[in-house]
């Protein structure tokens, strides 16, 4: 049971202690409305060249590792820029595929839990539904302790970040168009 505020989109756990600061945990969601079939968003989400950065803002990715001949194991090391100046250097492991539909990862760096990432088709043939899930704690300092007072607009961060991501998407699928 998750017992904390909840947020547009967003609720924000109690946790245990670690030590003087209190690691904080937020069960982030997104829904993305795309304009394109859910093969064609596969595609890019999915794409081994890790080619986000290309249309997404304020991300960058590195380390970027595809496992040869399957999807499970590839990672990459992403940093997001927040609208308040702070960055995130965020590890992602793929740790399930089911393919063209889910996506499980493993989260590290700067946050830690896990992410999911899964696509359905929409009611229009031409339109398809991605739900992502972060369910992850911080893991720097000094968020664990100003997470009491500054969680509200770590989620606003997040939601504003993913909101770019999915503008960012929806006009690379449609200069494809």
């Amino acid at each position: 049971m998750l017992v904390g505020w909840v947020l547009v989109g967003s609720v924000i756990a109690s946790e245990p202690m670690l030590g003087p600061v209190r690691r904080r945990g937020y069960l982030l969601t997104s829904a993305w409305c795309l304009p394109a079939t859910p093969a064609r968003c596969w595609q890019v989400l999915a794409d081994p060249a890790m080619t986000w950065p290309t249309w997404w803002p304020h991300m960058s990715a590195e380390q970027v590792h595809v496992t040869p001949g399957s999807t499970v194991g590839s990672h990459a090391l992403l940093r997001f820029r927040s609208p308040f100046g702070y960055g995130l250097a965020v590890r992602l492991l793929v740790t399930a595929v089911d393919p063209g539909r889910l996506v499980t990862l493993e989260v590290g760096g700067d946050l830690e839990g896990r992410a999911e990432v899964r696509i359905d088709g929409d009611d229009d043939p031409g339109r398809t539904r991605v739900g992502v899930v972060w369910d992850v704690r911080t893991v720097r300092t000094w968020m664990n302790a100003t997470g009491p007072l500054l969680a509200p607009l770590f989620a606003y961060a997040h939601a504003h970040v993913m909101a770019a991501g999915e503008r960012g998407l929806v006009r690379h699928l449609t200069a494809d168009a």
